[in-house]
């Protein structure tokens, strides 16, 4: 299972920003996602985000539990599917 790291530093610096502001500073940084529906997990470079949280990431591996599942190019997902986006350091 993979699960979120959050240093003291890293989440006082998330607090009081807007969600879109934090996800555009993760843009060409290793990120991984979870999604509302089947809570499948992706990681990859964040390649780009819009105004409406949809996000293009690059290089992304979904994962089955700890298995690594299915490797996408090139992938696009909806903002109104994705449950919490992080930062990955483990990339």
């Amino acid at each position: 299972m993979l699960f979120l790291k959050l240093s003291n530093r890293s989440v006082n610096e998330a607090v009081n920003k807007r969600p879109l502001n934090v996800l555009r500073s993760m843009v060409g940084k290793k990120v991984f996602l979870r999604l509302k529906n089947d809570h499948s997990v992706y990681r990859g470079m964040l390649l780009n985000v819009d105004t409406q949280m949809n996000l293009i990431m690059g290089g992304t591996m979904e994962y089955e539990g700890d298995r690594e599942a299915i490797n996408f190019n090139l992938v696009l997902v909806r903002g109104s599917n994705i449950l919490f986006v992080g930062r990955s350091e483990e990339i």
